[in-house]
């Protein structure tokens, strides 16, 4: 599906005499389908789910992010490891139980490697499945706003501990909003977490604009990013 906003900005930029790429294209078309698409009509119904064979893997839930910033990631700097971590995360997300007690290093190592042995699948299938699940088809990546920059340098937190931070204020929004039990949050996807404040937000006559706002900054920076570079690129830059 082509995004006539993606489409018009890209001839716009051919018109000015810049040269976008055929990625400069899919980028800017993603991040435009979003922002026609809108939160109501986004997958955080239907949470993501990759194949590797018949092995599948989910979107990350609560459960799975919160266990992977907490103790995952600090179990090992070794870049293997935190992947298959990750891997083990997407395939457990749905079932939170499966993150209770593994907590420190030995045990979580003890529990990839047991899970790792007795999956029928290759890194690369494995890694193809998580990257589907987490991103599906849509995984451009917009431009990193001023204000962003600007709020992490004056937080003094890096961007994993912000988005820990707002995925629990999304829960505790959802929890106040639908009277779901913390459990049942754990096993939601964050997309789906919003979606439900969103939802229970419209219901009570409430005007919701944060998403598309955000939608709309992160077009407006990408598409400045592109014929910025595109002007350097020709030489009009500085």
């Amino acid at each position: 599906m082509v995004a006539d906003l993606a489409k018009g900005d890209f001839e716009d930029l051919q018109a000015e005499g810049l040269k976008p790429t055929l990625e400069d294209f899919d980028r800017l078309n993603q991040l435009a389908l979003r922002l026609e698409d809108g939160a109501e009509t986004t997958p955080a119904n239907h949470p993501r789910i990759g194949w590797a064979g018949d092995v599948p893997f989910h979107e990350p839930t609560a459960a799975a992010l919160m266990w992977l910033h907490d103790y995952a990631e600090r179990a090992s700097r070794d870049e293997e490891t935190q992947q298959c971590c990750f891997f083990f995360a997407c395939a457990h997300a749905k079932d939170p139980s499966v993150f209770e007690g593994l907590e420190n290093p030995k045990q979580i190592g003890k529990a990839v490697k047991a899970w790792l042995r007795k999956t029928p699948c290759t890194v690369r299938e494995m890694a193809r499945a998580c990257h589907y699940a987490v991103w599906g088809f849509a995984d451009a990546v917009p431009a990193v706003t001023p204000m962003k920059m600007e709020h992490l340098r004056r937080s003094g937190k890096t961007a994993a501990v912000q988005n820990i931070e707002r995925l629990e204020k999304i829960m505790g929004a959802a929890a106040g909003l639908t009277g779901m039990s913390y459990l049942d949050l754990l096993s939601r996807t964050p997309s789906r977490l919003n979606a439900m404040v969103v939802s229970a937000q419209i219901e009570a006559g409430a005007t919701v604009s944060r998403d598309m706002a955000k939608a709309q900054v992160d077009y407006t920076c990408t598409l400045d990013e592109i014929r910025n570079r595109l002007l350097k690129e020709r030489g009009d830059g500085k």
